[in-house]
């Protein structure tokens, strides 16, 4: 499940399996000390790489 709002970068998994990706913000880092987004990949609907990037400061 991908979610965001919170601004803050998050990858976990829940008890049950289910993946939790929040990629954080590139334009708001909100208490976070660089702004993010990620990327993923998927194929045959099977969840790949996870990659956070962070941006340079401003």
């Amino acid at each position: 499940m991908i979610f965001g709002h919170s601004h803050i970068p998050w990858d976990t998994e829940a008890p049950g399996g289910l993946r939790l990706l929040n990629p954080g913000s590139p334009t708001d880092r909100r208490r976070q000390p660089y702004c993010t987004y990620m990327t993923c990949t998927v194929a045959d609907g099977v969840l790949g790489e996870v990659v956070l990037h962070r941006l340079p400061r401003r």
